[in-house]
């Protein structure tokens, strides 16, 4: 008998929802914008933190650059030796990159040792069509998916590009890789490290930056302190420090847009308890009526918090449908070019959207509970109200 009834009730303030159509429109309508203003940014940012999380796991157990004067230069290939002679089980690969301009864009041209660079697993790295690089190769090149179908290349077509003195290099495409990283796929290109030598003018005797590999990641902390008491003017950073550096910095630019959501939030609660507060002399005496007919104090007041339910869930439902349309098939404009920063030179490729179980529930709980909040006491005044004072509309 009591389910009965709160399904009467629950039946009850859906029909007052579509009685009240001007308080229902005002309210969805403002606490809509204010989730697909926050989900919109809370998507793409879970998309950028993931890939930056990606991208770190791409990176080795430790990135070792060389400063002066606080600025990054190349780093002497005696490092190497001497990170390399530390322990057993600890290897120092040596990394030659540095950006190119193509189609006026940025691009990152990075030049490796095929057999000593270490891929992990967790990024999904797989040759879509052709062959990694192998040993002997010379001016080939491996491109990301994004980056071909963008300039509609292929296996074995000719890939030139310009370096600083606009001095032409031609490199065969021998392969077309796919990551779990968007971001590598829509920029990265991989050559031999002589050929990167080459393009970039840089001798044997340095490298852009070195990749040191530790077989007992427990030992990575103490490998990492030992090159820096050996190599004073180095700059050693861990797998975990890039993650955290990479996650902050996309954290703090959502964190901005935030504020946004905020005043639209704020907005939603003050015209929920203005709707509710402002109480009508018909909304006042169905008040009168209802309690005539039965209705206890507590009936009312959950009528009324039901619809508060009900229009949260609504909202939160087109809120969040309404921002992953804006961020997956419109691109989140705005939103994309805060986020990024440097997408006026960046290649385009799809924005990363992740939406997460946990995301989706705090996304309707931000809409139910304010909403409940801002109807709870106007609700409570009325529903205490006496019978024949509210069907008089005092």
């Amino acid at each position: 008998m009591g389910f009965r009834k709160h399904i009467n009730l629950l039946g009850y303030a859906i029909s007052s929802i579509f009685t009240y159509r001007i308080r229902t429109v005002a309210i969805v309508s403002s606490l809509t914008v204010a989730i697909m203003v926050l989900g919109s940014v809370v998507f793409v940012s879970d998309g950028l933190e993931r890939e930056a999380e990606l991208s770190a796991t791409f990176a080795p157990d430790i990135t070792v650059q060389y400063l002066q004067a606080g600025r990054q230069i190349l780093i002497p290939m005696s490092c190497a030796r001497t990170i390399a002679a530390q322990s057993v089980g600890v290897k120092a690969v040596p990394r030659v990159w540095g950006y190119v301009y193509h189609q006026n864009r940025i691009y990152t041209l990075m030049g490796i040792d095929p057999e000593g660079m270490l891929i992990p697993e967790e990024i999904r790295f797989a040759i879509l069509s052709g062959r990694f690089l192998q040993q002997n190769d010379k001016e080939a090149a491996v491109i990301g998916y994004f980056f071909a179908q963008k300039f509609g290349v292929k296996v074995d077509d000719i890939l030139t590009l310009y370096d600083q003195s606009m001095k032409p290099h031609n490199f065969s495409i021998v392969g077309i890789f796919s990551t779990e990283v968007r971001l590598y796929t829509a920029d990265l290109i991989i050559i031999p490290i002589q050929d990167a030598r080459e393009f970039f003018e840089i001798s044997q005797d340095y490298a852009t930056d070195l990749c040191v590999y530790v077989d007992d990641a427990g030992q990575t902390r103490y490998v990492a302190q030992r090159i820096i008491e050996e190599i004073p003017n180095a700059r050693v950073l861990t797998r975990e420090i890039l993650k955290e550096a990479l996650v902050t910095a996309y954290g703090a630019r959502s964190g901005f847009i935030s504020i946004i959501w905020y005043i639209i939030l704020i907005a939603v609660v003050l015209v929920a308890w203005n709707h509710a507060s402002a109480l009508s002399a018909e909304t006042k005496r169905e008040v009168g009526i209802l309690k005539a007919l039965g209705f206890s104090t507590s009936d009312i007041l959950e009528v009324r918090l039901m619809e508060a339910l009900v229009l949260g869930l609504l909202s939160a439902s087109l809120g969040v449908f309404l921002g992953l349309i804006y961020d997956v098939y419109l691109g989140a404009p705005i939103i994309r070019d805060f986020m990024l920063g440097w997408a006026m030179v960046y290649p385009e490729f799809p924005l990363p959207v992740y939406t997460g179980f946990s995301t989706i529930v705090t996304l309707y709980a931000i809409a139910v509970f304010p909403l409940l909040v801002g109807c709870v006491f106007p609700a409570w005044n009325s529903a205490i109200t006496e019978p024949d004072a509210a069907m008089r509309g005092v």
